[in-house]
């Protein structure tokens, strides 16, 4: 009987002292992008490497963060992406060039094959901000793409895109699917003014 009673006094000793661990809800980038096809033959004997997407050290973390204001950084304690932001949009960006179809053949950087034209791109902004009060949010996707000669180095195409999304929701799940959107608009129109370049 005692050790019965010392069993049950352990066992609410120890249960009192836990705490329950707020469960990470982990999110994607998806920019699930709609592209449209034109004939565009000047680029279609050329490779293409992309290089790796540059940007800042805190898109490199599966922290999610988001702005206040004009310069208050947060994390969301119970929310973080799936993957870093800067690899996720890295491979949004090589399915986007393969998708359009306008050249030889796209390859990542890690390829060893030698290639024709070289894209680099920079992520300037991947974020979610709120206004000073909470009361509003949206999202903003910044990135600058540049095609280069690999031959000679000469920069023949360079243009930054920018696409401004409002949230639905003032939480991180809204701001995902902002992101996702913004990311979607970055995309198309990045992939026609690739087109526009080739024909």
């Amino acid at each position: 009987m005692s050790k019965i009673y010392i069993l049950l006094t352990l066992v609410l000793v120890f249960s009192s002292c836990s705490t329950s661990v707020p469960t990470i809800v982990k999110y994607k980038v998806a920019s699930n992008v709609d592209i449209n096809k034109f004939e565009a033959t000047k680029c279609k004997s050329k490779s293409v490497k992309v290089s790796s997407v540059l940007t800042s050290s805190s898109l490199m973390s599966k922290d999610m963060s988001y702005v206040q204001g004009d310069s208050k950084v947060f994390e969301y304690s119970e929310s973080a992406w799936l993957n870093n932001p800067n690899l996720s949009v890295s491979r949004e960006l090589v399915k986007m060039l393969r998708d359009i179809d306008i050249y030889k053949s796209v390859q990542e950087v890690k390829s060893r094959s030698k290639s024709d034209l070289i894209i680099e791109s920079t992520l300037e902004d991947f974020m979610q901000y709120y206004s000073n009060d909470l009361k509003s949010s949206f999202a903003v996707v910044q990135i600058n793409l540049t095609v280069i000669d690999s031959k000679t180095n000469e920069v023949l195409l360079s243009k930054t895109f920018k696409s401004k999304i409002k949230t639905k929701s003032l939480d991180a799940k809204g701001g995902v699917e902002a992101l996702n959107l913004a990311l979607k608009k970055v995309l198309e129109d990045s992939s026609a003014w690739l087109i526009e370049g080739c024909k």
